[in-house]
């Protein structure tokens, strides 16, 4: 006997209203949530729009809201999701006019990332999140120089900023609060990525200097409410909320 598992699943077409729709995926061992969107796909609606690359946890494409709690699709077992401890607080999220017969106990639900405009059922639009992200300036700028190695680093400074090399820009984070509310707000990408390369030794005082500048505007560091959501939510660890934190004490706080 082929055992099936239900999905409500967000969808919505370019300039028209969001609505939900139902389907049922035979389970296998080890499937995935991304797995189970590629069946439906496959043998229900091939229009049906998700973001996907690597399917190992370290691209990001496929972040997604799974009955309600923002995760990577990809690392997400589907026979897991009923029983995985969600963070606590998240934030209520709404996308949509869920159905009121929708049975939490046996249906998963499945709807965009949150605080993003969807584009097409999960695909979301990512432009601010990307023009945010370059303004922070997350790159190295120096000359360039023939001779190796260009830069040295001690093990103890690459240790210490590794958990903020590790984030994979899935946009999970703008779970937060304040992206809900405030459009202008860089988000917790930008500003962990903004830290990354202010501790950075390699960065040069200038660089630094400007990376600083343009997170302490207002719609920076200043805006972060400290809800500490982008901590709980991150699929690696990075802890952009605490990254927040030590910009403000280290390089604001008068």
């Amino acid at each position: 006997m082929v055992i099936k598992q239900k999905f409500l699943v967000f969808r919505k077409n370019p300039n028209e209203s969001p609505r939900y729709e139902r389907y049922e995926v035979p389970l296998k061992p080890g499937m995935s949530i991304l797995e189970a969107l590629f069946y439906i796909q496959d043998h229900y609606d091939s229009n049906f729009a998700f973001r996907y690359a690597c399917r190992g946890a370290i691209c990001g494409s496929c972040g997604m809201t799974i009955d309600k709690f923002p995760q990577l699709a990809c690392r997400t077992q589907v026979a897991a999701v009923k029983s995985a401890k969600k963070p606590p607080k998240l934030p209520e999220l709404t996308f949509g006019d869920v159905p009121t017969d929708w049975n939490e106990e046996t249906e998963i639900l499945i709807e965009p990332l949150p605080n993003m405009d969807p584009v097409k059922d999960l695909v979301v639009e990512m432009e601010p999140f990307w023009k945010f992200y370059e303004e922070v300036q997350p790159y190295f700028k120096r000359e360039y120089n023939d001779v190796q190695p260009e830069s040295l680093q001690s093990y103890e400074d690459a240790r210490s900023i590794e958990h903020l090399v590790y984030c994979i820009l899935c946009g999970i984070c703008w779970t937060c609060p304040v992206n809900a509310t405030n459009i202008n707000y860089l988000g917790p990408t930008a500003l962990a990525k903004a830290h990354r390369f202010i501790a950075d030794t390699r960065v040069d005082d200038e660089h630094r200097g400007n990376i600083v500048k343009r997170v302490s505007n207002d719609d920076g560091v200043p805006a972060c409410e400290k809800h500490f959501i982008c901590n709980r939510v991150c699929p690696k660890g990075v802890k952009p909320g605490t990254a927040i934190q030590n910009i403000r004490k280290e390089y604001l706080t008068p």
